[in-house]
């Protein structure tokens, strides 16, 4: 498809020209443009937004006439009819250039797309735009959903979800882009003819589905993974000695080693993909040309059958060079030592080996590249320091215990068990069919021959966009929610037990964000009834008028009501979201980004929000006497400052970083899936930060750390704490210690340098270790105390035992919110030992028969929801019926249960055999009057 048409003829006549090579049959309207106020009659505004608009052009209507060579009738006729018409209106928008050389936003073309949709409500409406910044040209469609959403809990009305395919670049379009347009193209015979607007309407849909885009990558990626984890090995591999220790099956082990260290490495790469997207790294690293010709020595990207150990060992190049350099020593040191950090980026050098031993943050693998120093050069121009945890290398060089394997020189033990073997093929090779039936577990002609081909072939054929998809609008592409659905798909691909999938393993799915959405707001509606005075409205109408605030219209309905406005913005502020079963972070993402969209509504000027803040940091400073903590308090002003600097940072930016700091929470028992998490967050930080070559940095604000937001911890089983004990922290000396690593791990969320981390963090060792010996003192038993001090946030491949919200979050009287997906499998395979088996009944002794872990699920989040908080879970719907579900039932009925909502009609899990309901429950219910102190503004 020629889209330099765009570029080469009139705009009206490109699109003319554009539906006729899409073999679809258009009656043309009208040759002169016209204004978005003459067009819009009943649905213009007078923003910003529509400023933009430049010319329309009504360009013509594909309905049935149109197919069949006929006459259309007019528009005039159409609204007299005052009835829905089977037809397609397509309109063309030019958009005048914005400020600071930037592109139209996401919500900016779905604003506009809304209001031609809401304004024609009688038949469905294309909008074509072109718009263009100092360098470029470029093109964007959008399609509206029309159907009214039959489900009660679903958002939407006639303009529903707004789909876009947008910034395609008229000169130089994106594969991903040009394989949809070519899509769009409808075929003219044979049993899929698209001869009618019926036909032509579900066929677009299709097309813009991005579900549909989802599932056809997630199969190659899946194809992919599985050929990928037969041609790898990572160090650290199991023996045959632990495998006896373990008294599990060698093989099983070595699969599970590898695919936890592939599903690590995926992660890392599509992060660095997301990021790519903001002009953050070098195309040239992704271009096999570039590489063979200017960057490496060596590589190979061709596979060789029957390769041997060394050979493969020596041909992954790609994988040492330039990943695990971009990884650990690029996006996780300085460009320059600034003084505050002294690191400063480089190789290590083989001169300087010994002096520079074990410091994991300097380049490797010198030797294969053909100019190091034009490589250094090459990322140090466009590759910030991003910091928060996100590509610390995970090897412990000082005790030769190798987990990324990032050396020149990596000792193998005497098992020889620290091989590094990644081939270039894997990431450049081409197609190739190759048999992946039991890895699927189904034997057909799909899996038999199954198409495989290099990683980074795979993903850039695809279009990806940084920003989250909403309920409401969303790119045709593939966005961030994307790395949740990864960990639901691959991760811990191989049960040794039953030979499945880790879907069946884990008991783990991936809640589409409709669902997400509506628990989300409910939740959030009843603690904001709680939290707020409400003696101003009746019941029904504050009922109304939350569900205004938090539907994704542009309505503010406390618009008058400036106090209640800040009442909410404060309340949003101090509340405490907990997922217990987080996975992929659905959950704690989607509160963020609904609270995000609250507090645009009610201070789209951030003023409340930054005021709040200031007050905040001082309040927690008062007390600062020697001279560090008055530094410390200086910068933390000074960063608050910054985060609100729309010179340097988009509105949402500060929005999100205080939310993600003091409301959102999440625990799972997956270190690979808490990682997921945490990568979600930082995409979301990232999105906001405007990108200025000229600044230190590039204008990037490194990252935070999220290491006590987001932990790895069975969830389920909670500390063996003494009876009469109700706190951990109920002594002066404890509760002074306490203080203290409060304090420490909240300085470290914010920290930058290495230095600084690691003192932080062996002085919360210290502490922690402190704290165990005390509470032995005073009557803790000594396994419990010990689990208190070995519990370490910063260790990012362990899981602890235990869970416990005060140790790991400071969380004393429970959440405000407790929210998720539990794992739905049987709760005696995902017990595992009969040591957690006999804990678990123990525990919750209500839970009996052949239960679903759920079950036990159901029960925690009563005991984590405080008196006055909410619950939300996503369950099966045998919980309405099943026998061993009686008591639960009762259980939940006494702590607030309010109502069961019935989700089965949207296909929420489409390759499993279960029927959702959504249960809601506010505690304060229970209460005879709610024991909640409103605060005074």
């Amino acid at each position: 498809m020629k889209l330099t048409l765009f570029k080469e003829k009139d705009f009206l006549v490109a699109i003319r020209n554009l539906f006729k090579e899409l073999n679809i049959p258009m009656n043309c309207v009208v040759d002169e443009p016209t204004t978005a106020k003459k067009i819009l009659k009943d649905t213009y505004k007078d923003n910003s937004t529509f400023k933009l608009v430049d010319d329309v052009y009504f360009v013509g209507m594909v309905d049935d006439a149109a197919f069949n060579g006929n006459e259309s009738i007019s528009l005039d006729e159409i609204k007299s009819k005052q009835s829905d018409y089977d037809g397609i209106l397509i309109f063309g928008i030019t958009l005048k250039k914005r400020e600071n050389n930037l592109l139209p936003t996401r919500s900016q073309l779905a604003e506009i797309s809304r209001a031609f949709n809401r304004e024609f409500y009688y038949t469905p409406v294309v909008l074509v735009f072109k718009y263009h910044n100092d360098t470029n040209e470029f093109i964007a469609f959008s399609s509206t959903e029309r159907l009214k959403y039959k489900q009660e809990w679903r958002e939407g009305e006639k303009a529903g979800k707004v789909s876009l395919l947008r910034d395609i670049n008229i000169e130089r379009p994106h594969r991903g882009h040009e394989d949809i347009i070519n899509q769009l193209q409808i075929p003219t015979s044979g049993t899929k003819k698209v001869d009618s607007f019926v036909k032509l309407y579900n066929y677009w849909q299709e097309v813009f589905s991005v579900n549909i885009l989802n599932k056809k990558f997630y199969q190659e990626l899946s194809n992919w993974y599985f050929w990928a984890l037969k041609h790898v090995r990572f160090p650290n591999e199991p023996t045959q000695k632990y495998a006896f220790e373990k008294g599990a099956n060698l093989k099983d082990l070595v699969h599970e080693h590898n695919a936890t260290n592939v599903i690590r490495l995926l992660t890392r790469l599509l992060f660095v993909w997301f990021i790519k997207e903001k002009g953050l790294i070098p195309e040239e690293l992704f271009d096999i040309e570039a590489l063979q010709k200017d960057i490496l020595k060596e590589i190979s990207p061709i596979h060789e059958e029957g390769m041997l150990l060394d050979k493969a060992n020596k041909h992954s190049i790609y994988y040492k060079a330039i990943l695990q350099n971009l990884f650990f020593a690029t996006l996780n040191c300085p460009i320059k030592a600034d003084g505050v950090d002294n690191r400063t980026r480089g190789f290590r050098g083989l001169e300087t080996y010994g002096k520079h031993r074990g410091i994991d943050w300097m380049m490797r693998y010198e030797k294969y590249f053909k100019d190091p120093d034009a490589f250094l050069e090459m990322v140090n121009k466009v590759v910030p320091f991003l910091n928060g945890g996100l590509f610390e290398c995970l090897d412990d060089k000082d005790n030769k215990i190798y987990i990324d394997g990032f050396s020149d020189n990596m000792s193998k033990s005497s098992e020889g068990n620290n091989f590094l073997i990644v081939p270039d093929y894997i990431f450049f090779g081409a197609t190739e069919y190759v048999d992946l039936s039991k890895d699927y577990g189904v034997k057909n002609n799909q899996t038999r021959q199954a198409a495989v081909k290099g990683l980074i072939n795979i993903l850039k054929s695809y279009k990806f966009t940084i920003t989250e998809n909403t309920p409401i609008e969303e790119d045709v592409a593939l966005d961030p929610e994307l790395l949740g659905k990864v960990f639901e798909n691959l991760l811990a691909s191989y049960n040794p037990e039953t030979k499945t999938t880790a879907r069946k393993q884990t008991g783990s799915f991936y809640t589409p964000r409709e669902i997400v959405n509506y628990m989300v707001d409910e939740s959030l509606i009843a603690y904001l009834k709680n939290a707020i005075n409400t003696a101003d409205f009746g019941e029904d109408d504050l009922d109304r008028k939350l569900h205004q605030l938090v539907s994704y219209d542009s309505i503010n309905p406390f618009a008058n009501n400036p106090h209640i406005a800040k009442q909410i913005v404060y309340a949003l502020d101090r509340v405490k979201i907990l997922d217990p079963a987080a996975g992929s972070g659905a959950f704690p993402m989607g509160a963020l980004q609904k609270m995000v969209h609250i507090l645009q509504k009610l201070d789209p000027t951030n003023e409340m929000w930054k005021e709040l803040q200031l007050e905040k940091a001082v309040r927690e400073t008062k007390n600062a006497y020697d001279i560090e903590d008055k530094k410390e308090r200086e910068q933390k002003l000074i960063e608050i400052n910054d985060a609100f600097d729309e010179r340097i940072n988009d509105p949402d930016y500060a929005r999100k970083l205080y939310l993600i700091e003091n409301c959102i929470y999440g625990v799972d028992i997956q270190p690979i899936a808490t990682q997921i998490s945490k990568l979600r967050f930082f995409i979301s930080l990232v999105v906001d930060q405007k990108v200025q070559y000229d600044k230190p940095n590039f204008g990037i604000r490194p990252l935070p750390n999220l290491e006590t937001k987001f932990v790895t911890a069975n969830t389920l089983i909670g500390l063996d704490k003494p009876e009469q004990q109700l706190s951990i922290f109920d002594s002066p000396k404890v509760k002074k210690l306490e203080q203290e690593l409060k304090i420490i791990r909240h300085k470290l969320f914010s920290a930058k340098t290495k230095t600084t981390k690691l003192r932080y963090r062996k002085r919360d060792e210290e502490l922690r270790n402190e704290i165990a010996e005390e509470l032995q003192k005073s009557g803790w038993g000594n396994e419990a105390a010990k689990q208190l001090a070995k519990w370490d946030p910063y260790d990012q491949n362990a899981s602890s035992p235990f869970f416990d919200p005060e140790w790991m979050f400071g969380v004393k009287k429970g959440f405000d919110v407790v929210i998720g997906n539990p794992p739905y499998a049987s709760a005696v395979t995902m017990a595992r030992t009969k040591e957690i088996k006999n804990l678990y009944k123990k525990l919750y002794p209500l839970a009996t028969g052949a239960y679903d872990i759920f079950i036990l699920f159901l029960y925690k989040a009563i005991e984590l929801t405080n008196d006055s908080g909410q619950y939300s879970w996503i369950i099966p719907n045998k919980f309405l019926i099943a026998d061993y579900a009686v008591k639960t039932k009762k259980y939940l009925i006494e702590n607030g249960l309010k109502l069961s909502v019935d989700v089965s009609t949207f296909n929420v899990f489409k390759n499993a055999s279960v029927y959702p309901i959504v249960i809601l429950g506010d505690k304060s219910e229970k209460q005879e009057f709610r024991e909640y102190l409103l605060e005074t503004y």
